[in-house]
């Protein structure tokens, strides 16, 4: 014979949400879902993948295409690229722009036209190897940064 209070005590099932035999499964499944939303387990990272010009010789007065790719994760607000080369005789960068960038989690194309000056001694420029140093600037600091070089002819 059953008795009947201990069917009722035998048969029960906990809710849910408050099954012990669950609870490694649910943690495991919040800590992947953080791993996997970009931003989520801390602040944004980016660095940049590359620079690439159009060409590799330029000459007076021309049109230069700057290409970079960079690469972000997370929030990447209040981010600079700064784009800075080309120095004369004097100390004078003849390329220097600082442009505020909104990058999105992925990779970030970012193009840029910048005409040469002349290449002269009056100008400061001699023909010769000159390097743009571009940074990607994060809150005030330097977080990535790549130099490419390029030829300057008359």
């Amino acid at each position: 014979m059953r008795c009947p209070a201990n069917d009722i005590i035998t048969n029960y099932k906990p809710p849910l949400f408050m099954r012990l035999d669950i609870l490694p499964i649910a943690i495991i499944m919040v800590i992947i879902a953080a791993c996997v939303v970009p931003g989520c387990l801390g602040p944004g990272t980016a660095h940049i993948t590359s620079v690439t010009t159009d060409k590799d010789l330029y000459h007076s007065k021309e049109i230069m295409n700057i290409t970079v790719l960079a690469s972000s994760q997370g929030d990447m607000s209040n981010t600079t690229l700064r784009l800075r080369g080309i120095q004369d005789r004097h100390g004078d960068f003849q390329l220097d722009l600082e442009s505020p960038v909104n990058l999105s989690p992925g990779l970030n194309t970012l193009v840029y036209d910048h005409q040469l000056p002349s290449c002269s001694s009056c100008s400061g420029l001699s023909a010769g190897t000159y390097q743009i140093e571009v940074e990607l600037i994060h809150n005030g600091m330097v977080i990535s940064n790549m130099t490419h070089s390029i030829q300057l002819e008359q």
